[in-house]
């Protein structure tokens, strides 16, 4: 009876340690309490249809650049430096032709370039009113949709420039046992191309991936369940096997 319950023992503790390692993120990461990963530069975004820019301008005359700071919703607050603050948080909507109007320069394209591409561009129209303007541009908020098997699935914006995999999922308040580790896909429009990536989270590459640990604006991550029969089939193994352990050990406790 003895080796019999060691045997089951046996088996419940490497059932368990083969079931966590399916829950763990990156598996094959090196045992060691450091791992140096290599440096991921942060790649340029590019403006969309539907993007908020905080743009601010400046020049050696305030009040002239304050008729373009106080359009769309963003007022400068700047003094004779030409340093500009905004007021208001709002941003400047990108229409769905790709473009910003401004006073006297009327509908400037800013789809498919980056936030200093259009600032360059931007001072360069700027030039022929203003003195030496000074023109800061950047995106107001990045946006992604989290769903399935999460426990908060939804759509988030973040006040940043950049955002990880790893912070989306942590907006959805992570992943449930009952959700797969790999298979996770990422669903992505952006700069006029549509992808659909696939992750595992049991393995590391994805930290060494900046295509897909840097998430895009619009990205939609889709978390599968396991398979429910499969999930149902390891819930009853493990409560038979603590079944028939109480069982061992109240037979043992009599002796």
């Amino acid at each position: 009876m003895k080796r019999i319950f060691y045997l089951l023992l046996a088996i419940a503790v490497f059932s368990s340690c083969s079931s966590t390692k399916q829950l763990r993120y990156f598996n094959d990461l090196p045992d060691s309490s450091v791992v140096d990963l290599p440096p991921m530069a942060q790649e340029e975004r590019y403006i969309q249809d539907g993007d908020r820019l905080i743009i601010t301008i400046g020049a050696q005359d305030p009040v002239a650049a304050g008729m373009f700071n106080s359009y769309g919703g963003v007022s400068n607050a700047g003094g004779s430096t030409g340093v500009a603050r905004e007021s208001e948080v709002s941003g400047l909507l990108v229409e769905s032709d790709g473009t910003i109007e401004f006073p006297y320069l009327g509908k400037v394209l800013a789809r498919g370039l980056t936030a200093a591409q259009y600032k360059e561009k931007l001072t360069n129209l700027l030039a022929k009113y203003l003195k030496e303007p000074l023109v800061s541009v950047r995106f107001f908020q990045i946006k992604f949709t989290v769903l399935g098997e999460v426990r908060a699935p939804g759509t988030y914006t973040l006040p940043l420039q950049r955002t990880t995999f790893l912070d989306a999922l942590g907006a959805a308040g992570d992943l449930p046992i009952s959700a797969k580790r790999y298979d996770i896909q990422i669903y992505r429009d952006y700069n006029g191309k549509r992808t659909i990536f696939k992750v595992d989270l049991r393995s590391k590459e994805i930290l060494y991936n900046a295509n897909l640990f840097q998430i895009k604006h619009n990205d939609v991550i889709y978390v599968q369940p396991r398979d429910s029969r499969r999930f149902s089939e390891e819930a009853r193994f493990y409560a038979s096997l603590v079944t028939v352990a109480v069982g061992i050990i109240a037979i043992f406790s009599k002796f």
